[in-house]
Formats: structure tokens, C-alpha cells, sequence
């Protein structure tokens, strides 16, 4: 390597740098950035600064294997180096596809708050040779800036690189995009460490993502407008459809569902455990309610040490032995490790309790920003790897950032085989409903996104005879149903049988397909009215909406025992066509019992009502006793309130 430093007369290799400095040079050159960037400490002061939530200064930074070295878990689990500088710098999110490939986000942009291109990229790192470790990486695409979300599904990588959430395509199969399409515009920067971020497929088919409380957004898309800032918010991936799924905490990082279908978020500074329902309000770090708002609080009594988190996973795979398995693991940033939670069922929502550390690093520097189980059953953990922790450092010092480490690594018990090779896309439909059987959620998540995108209608019966299956193991019948729930509208005998289910979580499941088939149909219709907004798949193709009698059957289950049901029919009751929802939703208050969720669930889905339709309720709840009907009674003040404030 004989290319010359800028302003010098010597070549590199005579300055002294040595093996390790030309890989890290060479690093550099190769992402054309000016060799008179900072890409790390520039002066002795940014070391000894002790950063924010830190008790000491950082010290040095560790190399990957003394990092490795240094780090604690339990007995009979070793942690390894899976990718590391320079192959792997600045990462900030990941995800698998369907041949157990790693695809990250690298931001060396970061903190910048001006949109517009930018040095940023993403990477597709591969172990070519099944020895645990990646020896191949291929840039996929550049020039973003601080792309904060990235998944993989329906023809494309959809990334979210503010205030864009991109969908990027490589149409000439060469490992590159050559295509990308704005998908939905508008996601804020005014704080860069809450970017839309943690791109991740629901069991109901949708793509989730999350924004933080100090980035203002505002989306315009499809006739609609929604400003925002703390949210969780989904992606229709045929039609493109933008939704608010719901609002508030503060810095969320991370979305994670468990068996049952039901969507958890690690916070900052706040609580650290949520559980999210659609339109539920929620506690908020800071900012304003909108009107009338009676917000829900987190399922924690408890705390773990310090107050910075970033990722969460429910972990559900047999490398482990049964006691970490079907556990909730968070990175801890300013606690240097992996918490753990586990989570109990309370009414129709949970409540967390805390478990002993998983992992802790003992060295300030890392930054455990993803965890992800991969197609070896493995826990594989994201390490940004910096001495900032937070944005008022980088804010700070941003010369001060360490822009050339990142580190990701795998937690292994003992010695579990490594995964042999595989491609899920060029599996029959056959074989991957038999992968919605494995005891690794990896590759029942990855079968069932497949089976979605395909809608084959071959497929259809036999995941409907899973899921109908009372001797099938009751994981893989509900991944069976939501395979079947992205494809679009359920066959209408197949739904009847799920709203008339024994178990209440397969009711509740059908209760809300119905809702959302509703409002995927309305939304559907009106583009097909008007101009679709753009791209190949936002045509909405296989979208039908949900017929009046099958509607009419949903609103009667406002009476179902169940809390679970009673929550999906309280979200579903004003999406139902040709129902009214002023009953439904009173009739699910009034009988829902102690529930801590649902009567807030009904309250958010009914006071926008009664701006205009105040009286009708008034009259519809005359019938009911106050006395007995507690949940009618507390409920009452805020209603006239409601009332006594409409705009006319």
C-alpha cells in the first residue's frame, strides 16, 4: 500500500503504522471520507471527560478479543466475536434475511441533524465458511445519513434513513441497490438519537417501527397528517398504508413480541418495560397530552441499574437450556450489560419481573444497541462500541466519537452447533410451514414472513389446518395464523372458526384481523379512488375489506368473557363497517371487570366521539346502573368533561 497521506511526501507504509494501522487506514480510505476527519478521540481531553451517567472517565478502548475477555455471563455460556472493526464501524441496526445473513446500518454521520446525502451505508456481512465468524462483507447501498431501521421482506430492504423511510431494491441481482423509493416522508431530526428507528415484521404482517420523544414528526401520506413524536408506528407493506399504532413513552429502542402476539418496548429515563396495545396513549418523558388523553403507565414496579436501554428481544429458542429461554433480554447502555425480564400475564395486559443480569461487559465503552436470536439458536448482540453514550456528549464533543469500532457478538451455550446452510426463499410452501414447527423463533419468524408474501393459495389450507390443530404445539399454531393473517383477508369460514375459538388469544386474533382487514380494505379503496402513492408494491393488491355480517359478529363479542377479546374489540369497534361503535364500546366498558387496560383502551377509542355524538352516549348509558357499573362510574367525570368541551 504506497498511497500518500494528505499533505506528506511519505507513503503510508513509512510512517510507521504497522499492520493494525494500515487495515484501519485502509478502512478509511475506503469509505472516501478526508483523511483529516475526525474519526475518533482527537486530544487527550476527550479521554479524561467523564461522560454523562458515568461515575469515571471510559479509559482506553478494548480491542474485540480483550473486550470478549473481560465480559461476565453465566456458567456454560461463552461469548463470541462474530464481526469487528474494520469489517464492522459505527453500527447502529441489524437484521437477518431468509439465508442467515447479517444486514447492518453503519453511521458515521452521526450526530447530524441536516438531512440529505451522507456517508452512510448499508452492509451485508456473510460466513461463508461456518466457523461463527463473517469473512465476507458487500456494501448494499451509501450516501444515507444515520440510517436507524432496517428490514428485509417483500422484494426490498426497507430503511429508515430520516426523514425518509426508504424502500431499496436491487433489481439486477448484482448485490447492490440500483433502485429506491420513498415510502413515507416526514420522520423529524431534531434530536438524532431518537430517529424512526427498530424496523421489525409484527405477527400481524405489518412493519413496526419507533420514534423518540424529542423528534418531532409529521407524515403526510394518503390524504392523512399525523404529527407526532414518541410513537409506534406500522407500514402496510402492499399498500404502503401509514399508522400511528400508538403513543408515548420516550426514547424507545427496540420492539419485541412474545408468543401471544403482543408487542413489548425498552424506554429511557423513564420506566424501562412497556407493553403496547393499539391506540393506547402512554406515559410520556416529556411534552405535551393532547386533549382528554388518560394515559397508561408501564408493567414495572421494578428497576435495573441505571436508566439507558436500547433493544429488547424475546428470546425463544432450544440452544439454551429452559431457564433463559422465553425471556425478555434489553441492552443496558449506561449499565455496560443485558438485563433481563420475564413476563406474566395480568388481564389483558402483563406485568414484568427482573431476573439477574445476562451478560455484563465491565468496560464503559459498549453499547449493546440490538439483540437478535440467529439461525443457531444464539443470542447475537450489536455493539456500537463508544465512549458517548448519550446526545449531550456527542453534542458536545462530536469530534470526541469513535467512528472506526463496532463490534457484534454471539452469546453460546457450550457447545451448540453452528447452523448449517440455508435459504428459506427457495423452500417449497411445504417445507416452510414445517419450519413454523422449529423450536428456534428464528426460523418460525422468517417461515411465516414468507408464507405472507407468497399468499399462495395452495398453502392456505394446510396453515389453516396448523393453526386449527388442537394436538399442534400452540407456538406453532399461532405463527401458522399470522402466516395466514399477512396475506390479506382470512377465508370467511376459517374466521368464524377463529372468533368462535375456544382459547380466548385465538378469538382475541380474530377479533383484530377482522379490525385490521377492515381498515386495510378502507384504505385499499380510497387508493384505488384516487393516485396510489408510488413504488411496486404499494398497490395494494390481495387487500379486500371485511364484509357487514362478519362486522356485526365482532361488535356481539363486546360481551366475551375474555380481556384479551374485549381489548381487540374496544380497537376494533370504530373500524367495523356498519357498526356503531357507541355501544359496542360501552358494553365492553361496562363489562370488563378490574382490567387495567381495556377501560383506558375504550376511553381513548371513545372520546373523539363524543364531540358530536355526546347525547346518544349519554342516553345509551342511562340504561346502566352507576352502582353497578363501576367502570361506568369512574369513567363519567372524564365524559363530561368531554362533553362540556366540544368545539360547538
Amino acid at each position: 500500500m504506497t498511497r500518500q497521506l494528505e499533505g506528506s511526501s511519505q507513503p503510508v507504509a513509512a510512517l510507521g503504522f504497522g499492520a493494525a494501522g494500515l487495515v484501519l487506514l485502509a478502512a478509511i480510505l475506503a469509505l472516501d471520507m478526508p483523511l483529516g476527519m475526525p474519526l475518533g478521540p482527537v486530544s487527550g481531553r476527550a479521554q479524561e471527560v467523564i461522560p454523562r451517567n458515568q461515575d469515571r472517565p471510559p479509559g482506553p478502548p478494548l480491542s474485540p478479543e480483550e473486550a470478549v475477555k473481560k465480559m461476565t455471563v453465566p456458567e456454560g455460556f461463552s461469548v463470541e466475536i462474530v464481526a469487528a472493526e474494520p469489517d464492522l464501524m459505527n453500527p447502529v441496526a441489524m437484521t437477518f434475511d431468509e439465508r442467515g445473513r447479517i444486514w447492518v446500518t453503519e453511521s458515521f454521520e452521526y450526530p447530524r441533524r441536516e438531512p440529505g446525502p451522507g456517508r452512510d451505508r448499508v452492509k451485508v456481512l456473510e460466513d461463508t465458511d461456518g466457523d461463527g465468524r463473517v469473512d465476507k462483507t458487500t456494501v448494499f447501498a451509501e450516501g444515507l445519513n444515520i440510517p436507524s431501521g432496517i428490514a428485509v421482506g417483500y422484494g426490498g430492504v426497507w430503511v429508515a434513513n430520516a426523514p425518509d423511510l426508504l424502500f431499496m431494491q436491487d433489481t439486477d441481482h448484482d448485490g447492490k441497490a440500483d433502485k429506491s423509493t420513498v415510502v413515507v416522508t416526514g420522520f423529524g431530526r431534531t434530536d438524532t438519537h431518537e430517529l424512526p428507528n427498530s424496523l421489525t415484521w409484527g405477527p400481524d404482517g405489518y412493519l413496526y417501527g419507533l420514534n423518540g420523544v424529542f423528534n418531532h414528526s409529521k407524515v403526510t401520506h394518503q390524504g392523512k397528517t399525523h404529527e407526532f413524536t414518541c410513537a409506534l408506528f406500522r407500514i402496510h407493506p402492499r399498500t404502503w398504508t401509514f399508522e400511528l399504532f400508538a403513543e408515548g413513552t420516550s426514547n424507545p429502542w427496540g420492539i419485541a413480541w412474545d408468543p401471544e402476539g403482543s408487542a413489548f418496548i425498552s424506554a429511557c429515563v423513564i420506566d424501562h418495560l412497556w407493553h403496547l396495545t393499539e391506540s393506547g396513549y402512554y406515559h410520556r418523558q416529556g411534552g405535551p397530552y393532547p386533549p382528554f388523553t388518560w394515559k397508561i403507565d408501564s408493567i414495572v414496579s421494578h428497576k435495573h441499574q441505571k436508566a439507558a436501554y436500547c433493544g429488547i428481544h424475546y428470546f425463544d429458542s432450544d440452544a439454551y437450556p429452559a431457564a433463559y429461554r422465553d425471556k425478555l433480554f434489553m441492552g443496558n447502555i449506561h449499565g455496560g450489560c443485558i438485563n433481563v425480564d420475564s413476563i406474566r400475564r395480568d388481564g389483558s395486559t402483563y406485568r414484568g419481573e427482573g431476573h439477574p443480569d445476562f451478560l455484563t461487559a465491565n468496560d464503559a465503552w459498549f453499547m449493546p444497541v440490538v439483540q437478535k436470536t440467529g439461525p443457531d439458536g444464539c443470542l447475537y448482540i450489536l455493539d456500537w462500541y463508544d465512549r458517548y453514550h448519550c446526545y449531550q456528549d456527542a453534542n458536545r464533543d462530536p469530534q470526541g466519537i469513535d467512528r472506526l469500532k463496532g463490534r457484534l457478538y454471539r452469546v453460546r451455550y457450550e457447545n451448540s452447533p453452528r447452523a448449517p446452510k440455508f435459504d428459506l426463499a427457495s423452500e417449497s410452501d411445504e417445507q416452510l410451514i414445517a419450519r413454523l414447527r422449529s423450536p428456534n423463533v428464528f426460523y418460525r419468524d422468517l417461515a411465516q414472513r414468507l408464507l405472507a408474501e407468497r399468499a399462495s393459495v395452495g398453502a392456505m389450507p394446510k396453515l389453516e389446518a396448523l393453526a386449527l390443530d388442537a394436538q399442534a404445539d400452540r407456538k406453532h399454531r399461532l405463527h401458522a395464523l399470522w402466516a395466514l393473517a399477512g396475506t390479506g383477508a382470512l377465508r370467511r369460514e376459517f374466521h368464524t372458526q377463529l372468533l368462535d375459538h375456544k382459547d380466548p388469544s385465538f378469538r382475541a386474533w380474530g377479533v383484530r384481523l377482522a379490525g385490521n382487514q377492515a381498515a386495510a380494505g378502507q384504505a385499499a379503496a380510497g387508493q384505488a379512488a384516487g393516485k396510489a402513492s408510488g413504488g411496486d408494491a404499494a398497490g395494494g393488491a390481495g387487500v379486500v375489506g371485511l364484509d357487514a355480517e362478519l362486522a356485526r359478529r365482532v361488535a356481539k363479542m363486546a360481551a366475551d368473557n375474555a380481556p384479551d377479546v374485549k381489548l381487540q374489540v374496544a380497537i376494533a369497534a370504530r373500524k367495523l363497517p356498519g357498526v356503531d361503535p357507541l355501544p359496542v364500546l360501552l358494553e365492553t366498558l361496562v363489562t370488563c371487570g378490574d382490567d387495567r387496560l381495556v377501560p383506558h383502551i375504550v376511553w381513548q377509542n371513545l372520546h373523539p366521539l363524543l364531540e358530536t355524538r355526546g347525547p346518544e352516549f349519554l342516553r345509551l348509558a342511562k340504561q346502566y346502573d352507576l352502582k353497578a357499573s363501576p367502570n361506568l362510574a369512574k369513567l363519567m367525570p372524564r365524559v363530561t368533561e368531554r362533553i362540556l368541551a366540544k368545539r360547538k
